[in-house]
This record gives C-alpha cells, structure tokens and sequence, in this order.
C-alpha cells in the first residue's frame, strides 16, 4: 500500500494516494491496539484486516473495479467477512468476561448476519452520498448496490456458520477469548480510570 502510495504520487495518479495512506494507517491499527490496550489480536485477524485492505487499493489504483467483473464482489466478501468477524470477537467476549451475561449460539450466529448487513447498508449510503457530493461513480446501478449486499449476507452467514460450527464445538470458547487477551484491556482500561482519578485529585486540590 505504501508503495502504492508512492507510485500514485510519481506518476500524478492521485486519485487513489488517499486511500492508499489511510489504509495504510488502518493496517496499524492492531499494533496500537497491542502497544496501547495491550490487545493481541490473532495472526488470522490481522491478515485478513491488511488483505481486504490491499485488495481495495490495488483494485483501484490498476482499475481492475472496472476491468475485472468481480473484484468488487470479492473485496466486499473479504471486507464483510473482516467485520463480522470483528463482531464475533466483540460477542465472545462479553460472553465469556460477564458473568450476567450469557449468550445463546443461535443469537450469536444471528447477531453476526445482522451486524455484517447493517455495515454493509451503511457503507452503501456512505457511496452513495459521495457520489451525490463528487461526482464520482462508486455506485454504478441499483443491480451492483443489491449484489454488493448480497455478497455481504454471504459472507455474514459464512463466518456465522464456520464460527458456531468450528470455534465453539472444536474450540474451548475461552481459549477463543483468551487468545485476544481481554482480561489484560480490562485492567489497562482500570489503570488508565486510576490515573485520570489521580490527575482530578491533584487538579482539585
């Protein structure tokens, strides 16, 4: 992506110099969250975080969005399939660190399917207000709009499925839970509270 970036600037494309470097950035963001939050995300996590990312700005840096009728269709799979798993990750966690909570499979499998398509609405209107706001033609029919969602529920309903049927029944559900070292955000977040409650103290008195 970085070399993307620099490519675009040398050889005046600089449509794609933007998404090229906020990628970029967002490919880091597991290494703030590890260095900040103390939260290791698994290898698998952060593959799939800088692929889908990849695959975005190489499809548009080289046009293969309008030369190849499917790269749009696979990088909305990836892209879909990172945030539901995002959201599984969220779940799983409360589940397993709250006590008074306690979550169903068949809830979780749902809650995924909803929370991938509620992004992916979303992510439709954010192309569609850019469009009405640029110029630009990241929307090009109601068609591409309906199959992009579609391929969202797809992948929605595959993470779903390949999580209640591997990852609880294969995998302990807390050794799932632990191999994103919650309980070490937990205490970050209490050490930081406890500091900010110092800094109040010495503010008021």
């Amino acid at each position: 992506m970085l070399a993307i970036g620099l490519a675009g600037i040398a050889t005046g494309n600089l449509t794609w110099i933007p998404s090229a470097f906020i990628s970029l950035l967002v490919s880091e963001v597991p290494s703030f969250l590890a260095r900040d939050l103390r939260l290791v995300l698994p290898v698998r996590f952060n593959f799939l975080i800088v692929f889908a990312l990849f695959l975005h700005v190489v499809g548009g840096f080289y046009g293969f969005y309008d030369r190849v009728s499917w790269w749009d269709n696979i990088t909305h799979a990836m892209s879909a399939s990172l945030v539901a798993s995002l959201g599984l990750v969220f779940l799983v966690s409360i589940d397993r660190y709250y006590e008074s909570i306690q979550l169903p499979r068949p809830f979780i499998a749902f809650f995924i399917v909803m929370f991938t398509m509620a992004f992916g609405v979303l992510w439709e209107l954010v192309e569609f207000a850019t469009d009405e706001l640029t110029g630009s033609l990241m929307q090009y029919s109601l068609d591409d709009t309906m199959l992009d969602l579609m391929f969202d529920g797809f992948a929605g309903f595959f993470v779903a499925a390949a999580t209640t049927q591997y990852i609880f029944k294969r995998t302990p559900q807390e050794k799932f839970a632990e191999s994103f070292d919650v309980e070490a955000i937990r205490d970050r977040f209490k050490e930081i509270k406890g500091k900010l409650k110092k800094e109040d103290e010495k503010k008021g008195s």
